[in-house]
């Protein structure tokens, strides 16, 4: 039989590491069909590191990596032997403290699997009994509509703007990981993305900024399998910190935003080449309805290429098709996104030349520094009053944007369009206003010149009053009557129009939301109803949405004097089996009948029990009720079963499924409390180890002894039971959390004082893995 050769890498420090791997020397099993050497074995004089070890890589018939300290060359060839179809095998050393970056925090590499030692004989034992054949399966066909996969980084500042504008610019629409809206990555996403993907592009943080160290272990892996695969990879960072010297020929600095575009531009080209030259996936036959089986992504934004074919039009999507809710609500995760996408791809679609639509996506960080370097010097009046005509012209000018844009080749052959056209034209194009860029960044540059604008006029003054002349002047730098005048006019021989406005709650900061910051979204919603208004009055049909989280609206109800004046809808999912038909959908959109049932659809996928439970009912009792909870859930037990050769989902899947998503749950429900609250992302830890069951005081006094503020103790236990972490004990075998009540508070707070002095509080079983609770 053929000896199997493997290459060893590990991190230069701590020394200890190397040691141990080197003590093991060049490691034989018994039976003498494994072999391994290291790095230090290579003729690296005269040659660069990363090149001679990527080729010891490609020679190699695996790869072991150890990853007791994370650092950047080792995650990067750990990326690339999985890109180069290796079979890889993780070692980790349990006998040192090791500071820096947590493998729970980057994720990847949990849901790889790892095996761990002590000493020398350990690890030798250890790999003595591991397989060295079989790689990863990649079954995943090229992203034809979506071909760019972006690594976002964790804070949006002009720098990765720039970077997302230009690939926009590039004409390319692009998939995403983003740690904003997924805490973790895992192993089995990342590849996916990457082998669906014709180009990659990895931005790189420096030392100075907040979160670098995660992003760029995250980074370096998605290079690597970009780099494996051959696919065409942008690795891009801002000055000359922070990748290692001897990676440094891969990467391209940026000193300057003009940069940026030069840097994009030829990735793009590169994208383009690999377009003529990829051929069609071919279909694999032999592979299992499992490995086959693809579920959409959990991120709305990353399955715009198939969402249509298998999406649940549930009442709340119709309704905001039909132009009844001006506000679409809910949670994360909880599908507005989805309704976003489909109502804007459906409105442009079916009367392609006539309707006018917008999706809008503001950065909210650039909103808070609009907020922080002007609005907070005003009265409450004038504050209003300048948002709400900001908003306005934004939108008009959006308006005027999309019609150049769109009828840039038809009002030639139009004559009905030809005049209007170019009267817009003129109104639009002005000295100082900037049109290139994306929304936002066309909103920033509008932004920042107001902001100039302002300061140059009240240098060093705070409570200031202005008249609604003076906030005209600052504001506007086009004639905004005769342009809403001109737009009404030329929409009169277009179709419906239509403003989506989505993320308009992102980014906002850490210490929770204020009354600021709802003022500015109140008066978003006053300024498209008001251009509903005035465009209605010549019978135009204007349809407006706002898309916001449901804490956001709850706070935002609150603080408004006419409660329920604005038309909603709201996305609240109680009903197990909508979620059971969500699921069933997708799953049949893998060439089955489209009559298949639930349960036979569900049973090509999962082991119909596991200890007992039936597993449709165990997974969306550990959703918390939401759509892309229980896809994160499903794809987390399915990447460990492919990986292990599984034609089902089992038992053993299921289990180590269910702890990885535990821990990216709790992360997740950690990143929400910090945004209504501004408590620590990290009181969920306060729960490790405790028990199932606790009673009021029991919860706070665990939070308190964590370090949270005794002050802002009853809001986060109302938090915890708004989210769904805890719920009620009402009997020896049923527990209610807040879905089960409607999402109605009140209710379920009803509930709580009827049994005061017995409540009893129950954590929720989504939560038992990460926080190691038991039964």
């Amino acid at each position: 039989m053929k000896i199997q050769n493997g290459f060893y890498a590990y991190p230069s420090s701590p020394h200890d590491i190397g040691q141990v791997i080197e003590l093991a020397g060049e490691v034989r099993t018994s039976d003498q069909h494994n072999s391994f050497t290291t790095w230090k074995a290579l003729d690296i004089v005269g040659h660069f590191i990363s090149e001679q070890v990527l080729s010891r890589i490609d020679d190699a018939d695996f790869l072991v990596a150890d990853i007791t300290k994370l650092n950047f060359n080792v995650t990067y060839e750990i990326g690339y032997a999985i890109g180069a179809s290796k079979r890889v095998l993780l070692t980790k050393n349990t006998s040192l403290k090791i500071d820096g970056v947590k493998i729970q925090d980057v994720g990847i590499f949990d849901t790889l699997g790892y095996v761990e030692y002590q000493n020398k004989n350990e690890l030798i034992d250890k790999l003595r009994g591991i397989s060295t054949t079989g790689s990863l399966n990649r079954p995943e066909p090229l992203n034809q509509k979506a071909p760019v996969y972006l690594v976002e980084v964790p804070y949006k500042t002009d720098w990765s703007g720039r970077i997302v504008s230009r690939i926009k610019k590039s004409g390319y629409i692009y998939r995403s990981f983003d740690p904003n809206e997924t805490p973790r990555l895992s192993a089995f996403d990342a590849i996916s993305q990457v082998t669906q993907s014709y180009g990659v592009v990895v931005p790189l943080l420096s030392s100075i900024s907040n979160g670098y160290e995660i992003h760029n272990m995250r980074a370096s892996f998605i290079a690597g399998l970009a780099e494996g695969m051959k696919k065409p990879l942008c690795i891009i960072q801002n000055g000359d910190d922070p990748v290692p010297i001897d990676y440094r020929d891969f990467v391209n600095i940026s000193y300057h935003p003009n940069d940026v575009n030069e840097i994009i531009a030829e990735f793009a080209s590169k994208v383009a080449k690999a377009f003529q030259h990829s051929e069609p996936s071919k279909a694999h036959a032999q592979r299992s309805f499992l490995k086959r089986l693809d579920l959409g992504a959990t991120s709305a934004e990353n399955e715009m290429r198939d969402l249509a074919s298998y999406y649940l039009e549930t009442d709340q999507y119709l309704k905001s098709l039909r132009g009844e809710a001006h506000l679409v609500v809910g949670r994360k995760g909880s599908g507005k996104s989805a309704i976003f996408l489909q109502i804007r791809d459906r409105e442009r679609e079916i009367n392609r030349n006539k309707n006018i639509v917008l999706d809008l996506r503001p950065d909210g960080f650039k909103l808070v520094k609009f907020k922080e370097q002007v609005l907070s010097f005003m009265e409450e009046g004038t504050y209003q009053h300048t948002i709400t005509a900001f908003w306005e012209y934004v939108l008009l000018l959006e308006i005027c944007y999309k019609i150049l844009e769109k009828d840039r080749k038809r009002h030639i052959h139009d004559h009905l369009l030809f005049a209007g056209y170019r009267e817009l034209a003129s109104l639009y194009n002005i000295d100082g206003y900037d049109p290139e860029g994306d929304f936002s960044e066309r909103m920033s540059g509008l932004m920042e010149k107001i902001t100039s604008e302002y300061q140059a006029r009240f240098p060093n003054k705070e409570n200031i009053r202005l008249s609604s002349a003076q906030v005209t002047e600052i504001l506007h730098k086009h004639d905004v009557r005769r342009l809403q005048k001109t737009l009404i006019n030329y929409m009169e021989n277009k179709g419906a129009l239509w403003l989506l406005f989505d993320n308009i709650d992102k980014g906002w900061p850490t210490s929770g939301l204020n009354h600021d910051d709802l003022i500015i979204i109140r008066a978003l919603i006053d300024a498209t109803r008001k251009i509903e208004r005035e465009f209605g009055k010549n019978d135009l049909i204007v349809s407006t949405i706002v898309f916001l989280r449901n804490d956001v609206f709850e706070l935002l109800v609150r603080e408004t004097s006419d409660r329920g004046k604005e038309a909603s809808v709201v996305l609240d999912w109680t009903d197990p089996d909508l979620l059971r038909e969500l699921v069933r959908l997708r799953i049949v959109s893998n060439d089955l009948s489209e009559h298949e049932s639930f349960n036979s659809a569900w049973l090509r996928v999962v082991v119909s029990h596991y200890y007992g439970e039936e597993t449709s009912k165990y997974f969306i009792d550990r959703s918390l009720m939401r759509p892309r909870f229980l896809l994160s859930l499903i794809n987390q037990c399915k990447s460990f079963a492919i990986n292990l050769n599984h034609d089902l989902i089992e038992e053993q899947d299921i289990e180590k499924g269910m702890l990885a998503y535990s821990t990216d749950l709790l992360r997740d429900i950690g990143y929400e409390l910090v945004d209504v609250s501004g408590a620590s992302e990290d009181i969920l830890y306060a729960f490790i180890g405790c028990k199932s069951e606790l009673t009021e005081e029991e919860t706070k006094k665990l939070m308190s002894d964590y370090g949270l503020d005794i002050n802002l103790s009853d809001t986060i236990f109302n938090l915890l039971l708004w989210y769904g972490f805890l719920g009620i004990r009402v009997d020896s075998d049923s527990v209610k959390y807040i879905y089960d009540f409607n999402y109605k508070m009140p209710l379920m707070k009803g509930i709580i004082k009827k049994k005061v002095g017995s409540v009893v509080f129950f954590i929720n079983e989504a939560f038992w893995p990460s926080l190691m609770i038991d039964a």
